[in-house]
């Protein structure tokens, strides 16, 4: 079965996310910052792009470049708005539109204005660790559907979550999406 990019990029995304969440550094932060940010409530806005600039659900945009090697159709989550201690379920469609044997991507998310997370991700490896598949990625279209289970201490505002992914042998970039999501 083939896979694209935007099934590694969503992985990625998704994995970038519960590390964030899941991850000591995480916990200690929440522990040091207790309530100083519960009345707080900031939200990152999505900024613009000279690129594609599209909403694919009241979360994620779509803000990669014409000439990005994916072309992401849509992203369904259900539930729309995720809560904590609540799965999530992420049904997406793309098309590829070169081959890629390898790629990574950088996740950057932020709870208001604090950066919880600043990584990058071999695509290859966290398709293959978290949903079974191998690269190479090739030319057409994919659906992905995956489900990330959100922890219950995560602390109420806004997280944003920006990720870049680009194809390692050429570093052209595949796509790039940002999200704002607030419990």
């Amino acid at each position: 079965m083939k896979l694209t990019t935007y099934a590694l990029l969503t992985a990625a995304v998704m994995h970038g996310c519960a590390a964030a969440a899941i991850g000591e550094r995480f916990r200690m932060l929440v522990q040091e910052v207790g309530g100083v940010f519960t009345s707080l409530e900031v939200h990152a806005p999505i900024r613009e792009s000279e690129g594609k600039n599209h909403t694919l659900n009241n979360i994620i945009r779509d803000v990669s470049e014409e000439d990005d090697l994916l072309d992401i159709k849509y992203a369904d989550i259900d539930p729309e708005q995720p809560k904590r201690s609540t799965p999530v379920h992420i049904n997406a469609l793309a098309y590829v539109k070169d081959r890629i044997d390898s790629a990574t991507a950088n996740i950057k998310v932020k709870w208001g204005f604090i950066t919880l997370l600043n990584r990058n991700y071999d695509l290859c490896k966290e398709l293959e660790t978290n949903l079974n598949k191998t690269c190479p990625v090739e030319e057409g279209p994919i659906e992905l559907s995956i489900d990330v289970d959100v922890p219950g201490f995560v602390p109420p505002g806004w997280f944003h979550l920006e990720a870049t992914a680009w194809r390692d042998s050429d570093e052209k970039q595949l796509g790039r999406i940002l999200a704002d999501v607030h419990f």
